[in-house]
């Protein structure tokens, strides 16, 4: 009768590997979207660089997103290499 979340071997969600990327990216949207935002001149239109930013965000969080669920890639080792080096 213990802690049954403990027990499922799930991470919880900001522990998992791409959470922090994804929060970047959020971040960065909302930074970006704000200068946006903040410096339009009246009549101007959103015709501005800042532009990239935001899609570089959401990149940053639709990939986040992923690798949060997907969970570690093939490529990935936990021990910090690529792995292809012979032993």
């Amino acid at each position: 009768m213990g802690n049954e979340s403990g027990q499922t071997g799930r991470k919880p969600f900001f522990r998992r590997q791409g959470a922090p990327l994804m929060v970047t990216g959020i971040i960065l949207v909302i930074v970006f979207g704000l200068f946006i935002m903040a410096g339009r001149e009246p009549g101007e239109g959103f015709m501005t660089p800042m532009w990239i930013g935001v899609l570089l965000g959401l990149g940053m969080t639709g990939y986040g997103l992923y690798r949060a669920l997907k969970g570690p890639g093939m490529l990935d080792n936990l021990e910090g290499d690529t792995g292809n080096e012979p032993h």
